[in-house]
């Protein structure tokens, strides 16, 4: 099969490697549509991610197809199903699984290789995070579930209630879902972002009003200055991933609000954060990582649906002769084409 590989930061091959074959309790799916992401973009620069392993590695996590092959034990598939394989699976027995916490699985196993035409998918998620494909939903759109299923987990760490004003800073995938995600429940949602196509783009998701992005002190007090007498939000989430939205973030809180880091700053940041507001107006500050079983359901769920213009996230669709130069360029959504 042709897959590509990752041998170096920003050195990501298109190789021939043999055919996978499914051990017990695993499958091997035929990739239709893979997904590029921020992620992807990100591990192609640094070389580095806990899903990786040593290198040379498989590459890519995002991704719907037809199962091929079936490892002994296999329940509830069969050759020919269209389905979508989350990127990961908790073990459901350690303390953070037990606590409802899946995402912080301390045994969390990680897929890789959704850019290739073959997959190996682990027999854990398997049984776990491989869901079939409703009639009607694009393979695109199915494979889109991974991040969509993030966004859904970080709405629901939020916290946000019904005609809270909710500041989503960052128009990209996981800002709009979120924005769509709390508009349906209630919320007002207010998003920042510096593109202008973007924040038209929220709109289509939900988004109540759209700002330039809360990059300095004039920009963050024109969007607090819009909040009842100019206190801050209700509810701000961050869904940048940069060490200054995070900044932002906490001084767009009024007294009491809840503060969601969803964006995963670059491996070594750090971040200087006042503390008049953190401890005289009591801010709960949160972090959102990845997903869990629920929130994947949740998430094709969604996607099966058609209620959200999913296609105005995708960028135009590559080879995977050209991810890496996609990946090169920025992390955004790109349908890859592998059959």
């Amino acid at each position: 099969m042709r897959a590509l590989q990752l041998h170096a930061a920003r050195d990501l091959r298109l190789d021939e490697l043999p055919d996978p074959r499914p051990g017990p309790g695993e499958i091997v799916v035929r990739v239709e549509r893979a997904l590029t992401c921020a992620t992807d973009a990100k591990m192609f620069r640094t070389g580095r991610h806990p899903a990786l392993g040593p290198l040379p590695a498989l590459f890519g996590h995002e991704a719907a197809g037809t199962v091929e092959a079936l490892g002994e034990g296999v329940r509830g598939l069969r050759a020919g199903d269209r389905v979508v394989v989350a990127n990961s699976a908790p073990c459901g027995a350690c303390s953070p699984c037990r606590r409802g916490r899946q995402s912080l699985c301390r045994s969390l196993v990680y897929l890789t290789g959704a850019f290739a035409e073959l997959l190996l998918v682990p027999a854990a998620i398997v049984a776990t995070n491989v869901l079939l494909v409703p009639d009607g939903v694009p393979a695109e759109h199915a494979a889109m579930v991974e991040p969509v299923a993030c966004a859904l987990h970080g709405a629901e760490r939020s916290g946000a209630a019904p005609d809270d004003i909710v500041v989503v800073l960052g128009g990209g995938l996981q800002g709009c879902i979120i924005a769509a995600t709390l508009a349906e429940r209630g919320c007002r949602v207010w998003l920042s972002d510096p593109r202008e196509s973007r924040r038209r783009r929220a709109s289509d998701f939900g988004a109540e009003r759209t700002f330039d992005a809360a990059r300095d002190e004039v920009s963050i007090e024109a969007i607090r200055d819009e909040t009842a007498e100019g206190l801050g939000a209700d509810v701000v989430i961050e869904a940048v991933g940069r060490p200054e939205a995070w900044q932002a973030a906490v001084r767009l809180a009024s007294p009491g609000a809840e503060v969601l880091l969803h964006g995963g700053c670059p491996a070594g940041s750090e971040v200087i954060l006042p503390t008049d507001p953190l401890h005289y107006g009591e801010l709960t500050i949160r972090g959102s990582y990845h997903h869990t079983p629920g929130a994947v359901r949740s998430a094709l769920d969604l996607i099966a649906r058609r209620a959200l213009p999913l296609g105005e996230l995708l960028g135009s669709s590559v080879s995977l002769a050209d991810v890496p130069a996609a990946l090169a360029v920025a992390g955004e959504k790109h349908p890859v084409a592998v059959a």
